[in-house]
């Protein structure tokens, strides 16, 4: 590399992206995964994600991806729900299934 080229040091970018671009701390409050919701909830890990997919069908669930932390010191992205009963709430009596 020529004199002219810039070099930015690792530490320097760090900076400039600020701590929050990477990081790994839990997700805002009102977002749980799938398994978190069940455990909330009482039920299977399989009701919960059938739950979350029929509330998806009517817009009371938003989804969004957080990064976590795995088991063997690794990151992830999961998938995170947070339910808002007024964007589609379904009319009582009718039957949202088919």
């Amino acid at each position: 590399m020529g004199k002219k080229d810039m070099v930015i040091t690792l530490e320097e970018l760090e900076a400039a992206l600020g701590k929050e671009h990477r990081g790994h701390s839990a997700p805002p409050e009102g977002w749980k995964t799938a398994k978190e919701w069940a455990s909330e909830w009482d039920v299977s890990l399989r009701t919960a994600q059938t739950r979350i997919a029929d509330a998806t069908e009517v817009n009371m669930v938003e989804m969004r991806k957080f990064r976590r932390k795995s088991i063997d010191g690794g990151t992830h992205y999961s998938a995170h729900y947070r339910f808002n009963l007024d964007r589609g709430r379904v009319s009582r009596g009718s039957d949202p299934a088919p």
